[in-house]
């Protein structure tokens, strides 16, 4: 065989692998069907902050990595200390690594220790973090994933129902658009804050769709040496330093997200001691139709939003904040911002029937499924009667 051949026979090895994957992704993939959205209704309101104890704020990050998913694996070894280290230096309870398709046991004794990793290993970023994971799930869709390609993943990893699922940088690579958070459900968090972006718009268009989903804040670190990669978004959680009790808060929404302003900070000293200062949350009290927020010192503003994304209301210099949750809103959450800019993330008050938050889902669409892939296997089907009669 000449080298010709070789070639040819390369290529067309190629296009039929990518044909097939094609196929498996955008025909023989299960189909959805998505219910209408519709917003947060009943006559009662969740508050995910009812009965805490402002004793038991800890400060959390679920979302490092201390190599890129190529990375020098002996490198990364001796920088998982390193990186464990510096948060601790910076006064966090809970550190999790979050390293791609792998779970790190580092503080695995601790009886604090959450097993995660991040889910997702090509070039579409359509990822999610794993917690409480027990293994690692390889399923994943190679191009730009459909609405129902997401769904699919997301059911997939939910088969485990104990883990916690996060959709981390949302809109990076343009993974999900804000049409996809319309109609996805069956995870659990939206990271609001990543390193140095923002997704309100993305959590917003989830609640206004009616889609019960709390919200996190991570550094999604690579590289500790960086200033601006460490403890620059973070997690305040309501909780005991025990697993069980932490994943208990972030499904019911009894935690913070903090994007924490570190620009003009030159040392991990400078930012150490900034920390030290922020305003510390007195209570997220709900009495009497009347959401209020306290803290013990007076901050630049305190916003609440509703449906759409709407601010509803703003305060200005004050310690306290408070807002009457009026009959047409569905769901309110706070936003705080301090005087040095580090902003704070509330969880929302949201409508419900008063035993069951909402969560309707997209059902399989069996018809729709069974008929693309009839289609495919009587094409294989003809195809190769056609070719075993040339033969």
């Amino acid at each position: 065989m000449n080298i010709f051949k070789i070639i040819k026979h390369f290529f067309l090895s190629i296009f039929v692998l990518i044909l097939i994957i094609l196929l498996l992704q955008f025909v023989v993939n299960t189909k959805y069907t998505f219910p209408t959205p519709h917003t947060f209704q009943g006559e009662y309101i969740y508050n995910p902050y009812r009965n805490i104890d402002n004793t038991k704020w800890r400060l959390a990050n679920f979302h490092a990595h201390n190599r890129k998913f190529f990375g020098n694996k002996k490198i990364a070894a001796n920088s998982v200390q390193k990186l464990d280290s510096l948060y601790k230096y910076f006064g966090f309870s809970i550190i999790s690594i979050s390293d791609y398709q792998c779970i790190n046991l580092y503080e695995g004794k601790n009886k604090w220790y959450v097993p995660v990793y991040e889910h997702g290993f090509l070039y579409y970023k359509n990822h999610q973090l794993i917690l409480n994971a027990k293994k690692v799930n390889w399923q994943d869709f190679p191009f730009r994933q459909t609405l129902s390609n997401e769904q699919f993943i997301i059911d997939q990893l939910k088969k485990d129902t104990t883990v916690i699922i996060t959709i981390v940088h949302p809109i990076y690579r343009k993974a999900y658009s804000f049409n996809d958070f319309k109609y996805l459900s069956n995870y659990d968090c939206l990271e609001i804050a990543n390193h140095d972006r923002l997704f309100t718009f993305c959590y917003d268009t989830i609640l206004s769709n009616g889609h019960t989903a709390f919200l996190m804040a991570d550094d999604d670190a690579h590289d500790p040496t960086n200033l601006e990669d460490i403890c620059s978004s973070f997690n305040l959680i309501n909780s005991d330093m025990i697993k069980d009790s932490i994943l208990h808060s972030l499904r019911t929404g009894r935690s913070i997200g903090v994007k924490f302003n570190i620009v003009s900070y030159k040392t991990n000293e400078e930012k150490r001691a900034a920390l030290l200062k922020l305003p510390e949350v007195k209570s997220i009290t709900f009495k009497n139709d009347t959401l209020a927020v306290s803290l013990n010192q007076s901050v630049k503003t305190i916003k609440f939003i509703g449906q759409k994304g709407i601010e509803k209301k703003s305060m200005t210099n004050c310690s306290t904040g408070y807002y009457f949750f009026a009959l047409e809103d569905t769901y309110i959450r706070t936003v705080i911002e301090c005087n040095d800019g580090t902003i704070y993330f509330l969880n929302p008050l949201l409508r419900y029937n008063g035993i069951t938050l909402t969560n309707y889902a997209p059902s399989y669409n069996i018809l729709k499924t069974w008929t693309w892939r009839s289609i495919v296997l009587g094409i294989l089907v003809l195809t190769f009667i056609i070719w075993y009669r040339k033969k």
